[in-house]
């Protein structure tokens, strides 16, 4: 019998997939205060069948269409960041067979980390984006190689051949895929991991994406916050990061979201984490200061900020965008993106109004989401007093942003365009085109949005000279 996954999104790092019940973890789970051993999983106990290395050889498949589609992101600081963070979990513990140990970053925006059972260990931006510091990081890193020092991806594959497979790949697959007639490439990204591993690999690699079993699950969290901790970091970050996925869905609808957030074993994971945690107190422990950590990942939120601009997640990119400006105000970069983000929003508030919170608004708005292009949405916010003062308010702070990138760094061509754009949104034709003109300018020909500023350009000009035009 087949169990119908419903259309949301899983967590490999948090949620548990299959409904079996487990014991509660309780103190007696819990390493001695003082010492921490990390288990290194069944060892030469584990002996290879031709079962396990054809699912060996679907990892690696699944490895190099992530790479061939352009899923994994190739930033040096980062990636250096990334194993940094890995290879001190690991530590010096025997690496099993047939792994290789490979820590990416991946370019999704669904929160989401899992492991291939070669070792290949993918974090998404999604999830880069919403943990604050080093500490939680590790937390997920040491919770993923967990799954591959435990061989759970082989075991999971052997159970599941000797029963009835519970999980359909194509449902899977579908849960990831966003539906509806005004979704732009941004949404469509949501869950792309998952619909390339669909491609190629079988339900248990699929599933593993989604998770494991909730004795596995645990197994790993176990397993993974005695990992961190043995490599000096403090384990309440791993509570932390519980707390951070729960909180994660505040700002506006999501087109695809998490399982993760209304998981009922999520509180008793946290709870884990904490007891862990108080268990284990010492000076020693680091967390990594959370400044440095946003330079580290910058370039994933930055990916993230421009996918929520395309995505119709203007709050979220605010949000983003304002943590990165704040932590690196002379960062011209950061600077323009948050103007970007706030001429995105339009007529929306930056902060979800009451009515929205509530149910029915809820409903209202997923609907709207599916039914209506952005600009119709704009049209509708526009209509309301409190649409139009969001849209005085959110155009003036866009452009005293580009005013203040431009003021401190006059070369900076991409605050110029920004400013054109909003001047184009606001009516200030001629305005608009001295900012286009003067990015051409800068640019020479060489930018790729060169042609569209020309047509824009060509635009404003003939609307600047129309009959009526102030």
């Amino acid at each position: 019998m087949r169990v119908r996954i419903p259309a949301l999104v899983l967590l490999g790092f948090c949620p548990l997939l299959f409904p079996q019940q487990a014991p509660s973890i309780g103190a007696a789970a819990l390493p001695g205060a003082g010492s921490v051993q990390v288990p290194g999983g069944p060892g030469p106990a584990f002996a290879f069948t031709k079962i396990d290395t054809d699912l060996l050889d679907e990892a690696n498949a699944v490895d190099a269409l992530y790479e061939k589609k352009g899923l994994v992101m190739h930033d040096p600081a980062l990636q250096s960041f990334l194993d940094s963070v890995g290879n001190r979990v690991l530590a010096n513990r025997p690496i099993p067979e047939n792994v290789t140990f490979r820590f990416r970053a991946l370019r999704d925006p669904m929160v989401n980390a899992f492991a291939l059972p070669n070792g290949s260990i993918y974090v998404t931006t999604g999830l880069l984006a919403l943990l604050e510091n080093e500490a939680q990081l590790a937390g997920v890193l040491g919770h993923e190689t967990s799954h591959v020092f435990e061989r759970h991806t082989y075991l999971e594959n052997r159970s599941v051949r000797r029963k009835a497979l519970t999980i359909n790949i194509l449902e899977i697959a579908a849960a990831a895929a966003p539906v509806g007639g005004n979704l732009s490439e941004g949404v469509q990204l949501f869950g792309a991991s998952v619909q390339l591993a669909a491609m190629i690999g079988s339900d248990i690699i699929v599933a593993t994406i989604y998770g494991y079993s909730r004795d596995m699950e645990r197994q790993a969290d176990s397993d993974g916050i005695a990992a961190m901790t043995a490599a000096s970091y403090d384990p309440a970050a791993m509570a932390r990061s519980f707390e951070l996925l729960d909180l994660d869905s505040s700002l506006e609808y999501e087109p695809v979201q998490g399982f993760y957030r209304d998981h009922p074993k999520l509180s008793e994971r946290r709870e884990f984490a904490t007891q862990f945690a108080s268990e284990h107190k010492s000076g020693a422990l680091v967390t990594g200061d959370p400044k440095a950590y946003l330079d580290n990942v910058s370039p994933a939120i930055c990916y993230e900020i421009e996918t929520d601009l395309s995505s119709r997640r203007e709050r979220t990119a605010v949000d983003r965008a304002s943590k990165l400006s704040a932590a690196f105000p002379d960062n011209p970069k950061y600077k323009v993106l948050l103007a970007d983000s706030y001429r995105a929003l339009g007529a929306k508030t930056k902060a979800p109004t009451d009515e929205e919170r509530t149910r029915h608004g809820q409903a209202e708005h997923r609907k709207e989401y599916f039914s209506m292009t952005p600009e119709e949405e704009q049209s509708k916010l526009r209509e309301k007093p409190e649409g139009q003062a969001a849209l005085r308010d959110n155009q003036a702070m866009a452009e005293q942003l580009y005013k203040s990138v431009i003021q401190s760094n006059p070369n900076y061509a991409a605050a110029h365009s920004g400013l054109g754009f909003l001047f184009e949104q606001e009516g200030k034709y001629n305005e608009a085109a001295t900012e286009y003109q003067t990015y051409l300018q800068m640019e020479s020909g060489t930018s790729m949005d060169h042609l569209r500023i020309q047509r824009r350009l060509a635009a404003v000009q003939k609307l600047a000279g129309s009959p009526g035009h102030t």
